[in-house]
């Protein structure tokens, strides 16, 4: 059920107060993620410590990411949400609140990464299924653009905020503002008002195995969405050791410290920002088959140039242009899905969805910590560029692609 004659976007006062709230809380976990990540690095200086943090943030989505869909379709939407921003804001509070009395440990980063993204299982593809019941069709292009744009502004911003607060307040007080940030994002939720279609709730493991198989089923009978599905998963895969080898690339190649790494999260954002101006301008357009393509390629060629690069401004510059692709793709997925789903299946197949394209990237982060001590940093991160570029050309053969 999507809604049409909806007020345009900026006059929408329940899209405002979502996208405001979840935009905020976007920002705060930009600061949570520099900060931990460098400090892992610093304490351990451990690439397999740092792959440690990468697969305790991914394995909920493996485990939880299909049964989080049932729920999300069987409850009120805006409500779950409200409750995993409050359960983001006490999980992270709660890792603050060690750092800053100096008794957090590196597994305990572990265990708080693990809560978290459980939490965010459950919201993700709330989020995802209620864009279509806030915004009409039409719009959708445009309100998933301005998510991404939202999402490349907080990249550009944390590092740069974050580092400033870390020097002056310590990385247990930055923390606590991004748990400010989660609370928030519930405070907006619980002034926003829009419909949830729910699935007829019936009881019992087995009802609930039935409801997740409805979803599943949805997939694999949608020849182009499973396809799709395949192909993410394929590129994530290829694209997870690109979180643990940023901070080596930042430290050990280019020389440019935790101020390098921060700049790489710029440059990769202000892309972002770009690739979500380009789509949220966007009209409803016909061959978005052609842009997930295009976007593959050129996301594969610009990480091939920053892995083969030891010049910080060429590297900066492929970074912005490797996450103005991650928009258009990222932009162009969503409302494909968006609109070729029913919204009361949403909840069930984004999850699915989810654990399916995040599912092998534990596997492929493990690997990354044995592969590094047989291949240097840079040789990787080129491999993982040539890889992206060739799944995404791949994609021109199957069938009905460039029609999307």
């Amino acid at each position: 059920m999507s809604i049409s004659g909806q007020a345009p976007l900026s006059r929408n006062r329940n899209f405002v107060l979502v996208w405001a709230g979840q935009s905020l809380s976007m920002f705060g976990s930009r600061l949570t993620y520099i900060s931990l990540m460098w400090w892992v690095l610093e304490e351990t200086g451990s690439a397999s410590a740092l792959a440690g943090v990468a697969i305790a943030a991914a394995l909920p989505v493996l485990f939880f990411g299909p049964l989080a869909g049932v729920f999300v379709d069987r409850l009120d939407r805006r409500r779950l949400m409200l409750a995993m921003d409050l359960a983001n804001g006490v999980i992270i509070g709660t890792a603050a609140t060690l750092l800053m009395i100096g008794v957090l440990q590196v597994w305990e980063i572990y265990l708080f990464m693990t809560l978290a993204s459980t939490a965010t299982v459950f919201h993700r593809p709330a989020l995802q299924s209620s864009i279509p019941n806030l915004v009409s069709q039409g719009e959708l292009m445009r309100a998933n653009g301005l998510y991404q744009l939202s999402a490349g502004a907080a990249g550009i911003t944390g590092p740069a905020v974050g580092g400033i607060l870390v020097g002056m307040l310590g990385s247990g007080d930055t923390m606590l503002l991004d748990a400010g940030t989660f609370l928030l994002a519930a405070v907006s939720l619980a002034l926003a008002s829009f419909p949830s279609p729910r699935i007829e709730v019936k009881k019992g493991l087995g009802a609930i195995i039935s409801d997740l198989a409805v979803g599943l089923r949805f997939l694999r009978d949608s020849r182009i969405l499973f396809f799709m599905l395949i192909l993410f998963a394929l590129i994530n895969f290829i694209l997870a050791p690109t979180s643990i080898l940023f901070p080596i690339m930042a430290k050990d190649v280019l020389h440019a410290g935790a101020r390098g790494f921060g700049l790489f999260g710029s440059a990769l954002s202000l892309g972002m920002v770009i690739g979500g101006l380009f789509t949220s301008r966007a009209k409803r357009g016909r061959h978005r088959g052609l842009l997930i393509i295009g976007g593959l390629a050129l996301l594969g060629v610009t990480l091939a140039v920053f892995g083969l690069s030891r010049n910080m401004s060429l590297s900066l510059a492929a970074l912005g242009i490797v996450g103005f692709s991650v928009a258009l793709v990222n932009v162009t997925e969503a409302v494909i899905f968006q609109t070729r789903v029913p919204n009361d299946l949403q909840g069930r197949v984004f999850a699915a969805q989810s654990a399916v394209t995040d599912g092998l990237q534990p596997i492929s982060l493990a690997a990354t910590g044995a592969i590094l001590t047989l291949l240097a940093a840079p040789t990787i991160v080129v491999a993982c560029g040539v890889a992206a570029a060739l799944g995404g050309l791949g994609a021109l053969f199957m069938r009905g692609m460039r029609e999307l």
